[in-house]
């Protein structure tokens, strides 16, 4: 039986030290220096042939795209449209690839039931869920993004319609920590959302504008646009990947639009949670 990771070992090894990872597991609140073969696997956790296929479909191509063209860059980081798709489907099958019954994860589910939509959370959970294995291999046979956006058309499961639209519709920035005296740690899904303070009504406030129905970019915006604000992606202890939500473009200073933000969310940086700073964008 296969020992599968769910989160690649190429990527782990950004984030070691002489070969080894620190390893922190919350239950037991210790703090371990590990192998990287041992830490975010488990036998047996794909099927043999779902293995191969992760290797095969994306993780060596993203693996060359990231040693080749992201981690060595100097300066600017500059991707194809050829890399961007293979960048961009490795992080659906990022968010895709951890076994998780916890639909808190899922921004649509979270914010449906907080807003009093859902009463049952066990009633949706197929919907948003639907096959774990599924889900994995359909991104896996996708061949280009308008492929991976055309299953949401038709698709009612929730999970895989979120974190394709998040993904394929961001605009993406790397952040580096080379001026800082943090690094990034790899999280146990290997990868986070964050929906700051005026996530719904940052998507509301668009709807409510008056020159929204005449305003094809708007409704675009409406329609790429979900919940999240942002998930963050660590690719390396010194460098991260954002996908930053398209509604994020209305309330930019450069925005052709005069949006008024809430006193609980004054600025930008305000509203996503982090300084005005954001790195190299792709």
């Amino acid at each position: 039986m296969v020992n599968s990771h769910f989160i690649p070992q190429f990527i782990l090894r950004n984030f070691c030290s002489d070969n080894k990872i620190q390893y922190y597991n919350k239950g037991t609140q210790t703090l371990e220096t590990r192998s990287t073969r041992s830490v975010f696997s488990e036998k047996g956790y794909y099927p043999d042939h779902l293995e191969k296929e992760l290797c095969s479909k994306i993780e060596y191509q993203f693996s060359v795209v990231l040693n080749n063209k992201i981690l060595n860059a100097r300066n600017n980081i500059t991707l194809n449209y050829e890399d961007m798709w293979i960048l961009k489907k490795f992080l659906i099958i990022t968010m895709l690839r951890i076994h998780d019954d916890n639909m808190e994860h899922n921004t649509w589910h979270k914010y449906l039931k907080r807003d009093g939509f859902i009463q049952n959370p066990d009633e949706f959970q197929s919907k948003f869920s639907g096959d774990f294995y599924e889900n994995i291999t359909k991104i896996l046979n996708c061949s280009d993004p308008i492929s991976a956006l055309e299953l949401t058309e038709t698709e009612a499961n929730m999970t895989l319609f979120s974190f394709v639209r998040d993904v394929i519709n961001s605009y993406n920035v790397f952040v580096k920590t080379s001026k800082s005296k943090e690094n990034f740690v790899m999280p146990d899904r290997g990868w986070a959302n964050y929906c700051g303070i005026i996530c719904m009504k940052k998507i509301n406030g668009i709807m409510d504008m008056p020159i929204f129905p005449f305003d094809p970019f708007l409704q675009q915006i409406v329609r790429m646009s979900s919940p999240q604000d942002y998930a963050v992606f660590p690719l390396s202890s010194q460098l991260a990947l954002l996908t930053v939500s398209p509604a994020i473009q209305v309330i930019l200073p450069s925005s052709p639009y005069n949006v008024i933000l809430p006193p609980e969310a004054p600025t930008l940086a305000k509203c996503m949670g982090f300084g005005n700073n954001m790195g190299n964008t792709a």
